[in-house]
This record gives structure tokens, C-alpha cells and sequence, in this order.
């Protein structure tokens, strides 16, 4: 299987029917919210692919702060910046804020990324930010290509397996540069056709990729949608989600903006996308299960496993469809892919006392003589 560095995402197609120009500055006033300055619009078709929303966190409840943007995951915990200022703020794992600080040299954070030693901050000017996550201290700075780095996603295929980035900002072309800024290669605007680009995230284990997944402002009147491009034909996929349906509108948001995202893996089969949806009157911290993007697994996980009930309130039953007394190995992850059980077995029918655990959704791994096969339930 292929290594998922910083960022991904499920199946249909959308169609590009007529454009029209909107100055976003004339639809949002806000300051605390960083709008594209000219979004060309489609009209996509309705969300195409089945997210599971792992966590949904009020930015502002938990920072007192909105104006958020910049996101990455590193050591367990969030890492999320304010675009205007040189704030930095680190959560953990219940979005619960754990540490404000600034870092001499470094403001106006945009996004965030790493290679899983250093975060790369992209600024909005042609100078990437390295950051010592462990000090907490600017390391150095890396000249960038393109005059505003605002998209930052690390390549660790780039360069022939050294390492670099895709960066871009709202309708540029996206560049793939070294570790050291020299540009590789790009993927043009008039191929990507996307106009209000902020975050972005490379895909090197969805089939069929390596893939580019851009958090856009300017797909669909909703202003956050996350689009799938291929790098090798440099087009659209017609793979698009709508974050605003299931993250900012449940949630009482009147509008929202795309911020950044950042891909991580907590488990080698699961994927989870994380963003911040630059939302009124909250922003919001939000993780995706990105398990259907189309991971080969040794087993077929529908076939292998069933679980019930599902959601669960306190016994589960874990079910594996084998007829042998061969030994399974079987795990539960939650959603930020700490175990919370493992166990080897060699009965079909698994009873598990779940009514300790919190609320959320679980992942389930099953590993039997060498094959693999993964699913999930929710703990109400």
C-alpha cells in the first residue's frame, strides 16, 4: 500500500453547466472570514459521496476567537492558526485548547503542513515558514515560486521520493516545488478550472491517483466545497463535497468560507480528512472518515464483518464470517485512531461491553490468517 502524507477524499461525478461572476466581497462582509476576491461559480450537482463526520468542534466556543484557517495534526493534536494575526493556537484531541502561543517571524498563517519532523506554514507571501514543532521556534524560511503562498500540502513523492509541496492561492495554477522551493512541475488553472482555492491536500492512496483535494470557495454557492483533481490529467474528477450541508448548517452557520484541510492516517486502512470551515457566526474544526476513497483492503470488509447493533449503547457484537478455529485478531479504534480495545479470538460472534466508552464513531480492524478488513459503528 501506498503512504498517505498530509491530506485526501468518495464517488460520483458533478457537471460544470454556465458560470457567472460574483464579487465575493459584495456577498460577505466580515472580517474574520478571508474571501477569494473574485470567485468564478458553477452550479455542481448535490453532494455525491456518503462523509462520516468524526468531530464537529465550535472554534469559537472553544478559542473565543473566529477568524481561524490554517489546520494540520501533529503529535495527537491540532494545530490551527489565525489568518490575520500571529496567533497559533494547539488543541487536543477533544477540541479543547491546550496552548496559545506566537512564533517570532511567523504571521498571517494561511495553512499549515508537515513532513512529520517540521511544520510548513504558508503565509500569503513567496516565503514558507519551517517550524520546529517540538520548540516551538522558526527553523528557517524557504523562498516559494509564486508570490502568495496561501495552499500548502507536502509532496513526500515529490522530487523522486526527497520530498516537497503543492502550493497555490485562489485561482492560480498549483505548483509543485522541491523541499527547497525550485519548481517541478504544475497543474494549470485553465486544466483544475477552480477560482477560490484555500486549502489543499495530495492523495497518494485513493485508486487511480495521486490526487489533489482543494478546499474552493468558488464551486458552489455554498462557498465550501472540497474538490478532487487529478494530477496526471490535471482535470477535475467530479468527486465534491458541500461541507456547509453537514458541518456548518446543522450547527446553526448562516454561511461559511473554505479554509484550510490536512489529510492523516490514524490506522494504515482508515483516512481522515481534517479542515476549518471559516464559518458565521462559529468557524468550525471538522474531521471527515475518509475510509471509501477506495483503499485496497485483503478482505471484503461487508462480507468479513458485521456488527450490531449498530449504533451501539452498550453490548456490540462483532461478528467475523469465517468456519474455521483459526485465530482473528480483532481491534477497535476511535476516531483518532487510538486503540480502546484488542483482543485475539477464534469464535465468530464478538460481545463487547462498550457502554464505558464515549460517544463517537469507532473503527473496527480484523486481521485473519494475513488479510485485512476494516468497518466502523457509532457509539451513541
Amino acid at each position: 500500500m501506498k503512504k498517505i502524507f498530509t491530506h485526501i477524499l468518495p464517488v460520483l461525478g458533478f457537471i460544470l453547466s454556465g458560470t457567472n461572476f460574483i464579487s465575493a466581497q459584495n456577498e460577505k462582509t466580515t472580517t474574520e472570514c478571508e474571501v477569494a476576491p473574485t470567485l468564478v461559480k458553477t452550479n455542481p450537482t448535490i453532494n455525491q459521496a456518503m462523509w462520516s463526520v468524526l468531530y464537529n468542534y465550535d472554534l469559537l466556543a472553544s478559542t473565543t476567537l473566529n477568524g481561524n484557517a490554517g489546520v494540520c495534526f501533529f503529535n495527537n493534536q491540532f494545530w490551527v492558526s489565525r489568518w490575520a494575526t500571529d496567533s497559533i493556537l494547539i488543541l487536543d484531541l477533544a477540541g479543547t485548547v491546550v496552548q496559545r502561543l506566537t512564533i517570532p517571524g511567523v504571521t498571517g498563517i494561511r495553512s499549515f503542513t508537515t513532513d512529520g519532523t517540521s511544520i510548513y506554514a504558508g503565509i500569503n507571501t513567496n516565503s514558507i515558514k519551517k517550524i520546529d514543532p517540538i520548540t516551538k521556534t522558526l527553523v528557517s524560511s524557504i523562498t516559494a515560486p509564486i508570490a502568495n503562498v496561501r495552499s500548502l500540502t507536502y509532496d513526500a513523492t515529490a522530487n523522486s521520493g526527497a520530498g516537497g509541496f503543492w502550493m497555490s492561492t485562489w485561482g492560480t495554477d498549483i505548483t509543485q516545488t522541491d523541499i527547497n522551493g525550485t519548481t517541478l512541475s504544475m497543474v494549470s488553472a485553465a486544466s483544475h478550472g477552480l477560482t477560490g482555492m484555500y486549502g489543499t491536500a495530495f492523495d497518494n492512496v485513493s485508486s487511480g491517483g495521486p490526487y489533489l483535494w482543494v478546499f474552493d470557495q468558488g464551486t458552489s454557492a455554498g462557498q465550501s466545497d472540497i474538490v478532487q483533481i487529478n494530477i496526471a490529467s490535471q482535470a477535475q474528477t467530479g468527486i465534491m463535497h458541500d461541507v456547509m450541508v453537514d458541518v456548518g448548517t446543522p450547527q446553526g452557520d448562516t454561511s461559511g468560507l473554505a479554509g484550510g484541510i490536512f489529510f492523516y492516517s490514524p490506522i494504515p486502512t482508515i483516512l481522515v480528512l481534517i479542515g476549518v470551515l471559516q464559518g458565521s457566526p462559529t468557524n468550525r474544526l471538522f474531521g471527515y472518515d475518509v475510509l471509501a476513497t477506495g483503499i485496497s483492503e485483503n478482505m471484503n470488509s461487508n462480507e468479513f464483518i458485521n456488527i450490531f447493533p449498530n449504533p451501539v449503547k452498550d453490548m456490540v457484537n462483532i461478528n467475523v464470517n469465517k468456519q474455521n478455529n483459526d485465530e482473528v485478531q480483532l481491534e477497535i479504534f476511535d476516531a483518532m485512531g487510538k486503540i480502546v480495545f484488542n483482543k485475539n479470538t477464534r469464535g465468530q460472534n464478538n460481545y463487547i461491553n462498550f457502554s464505558k466508552q464515549q460517544s463517537g464513531l469507532y473503527f473496527v480492524k480484523t486481521t485473519y490468517n494475513g488479510k485485512t478488513a476494516t468497518s466502523k459503528f457509532i457509539k451513541q
